[in-house]
């Protein structure tokens, strides 16, 4: 029997914990279509970026060597 002000223990059965594993899957599995195209979007985006940089590095070697030439002039 209870002692003093103890408070009584919640279990939960088996039962319970599948049904929530279950409703957890079909909530869950919605999201996932909208983080796999954000993660698709993110990754055109990072691809652009690295293009732009190796385009502006390929330009910055151009106007470098441009610079060496008419130096050494």
């Amino acid at each position: 029997m209870p002692e003093g002000n103890r408070t009584p223990e919640t279990t939960i059965g088996c039962g319970s914990l599948i049904l929530i594993a279950i409703i957890v899957l079909i909530f869950g599995k919605s999201n996932t279509n909208d983080l796999e195209r954000e993660v698709k979007g993110l990754r055109t985006e990072v691809k652009e970026l690295k293009e732009a940089v190796d385009g502006q590095s390929t330009v910055i070697r151009g106007l470098r060597a441009d610079w060496e030439k008419s130096k050494a002039k």
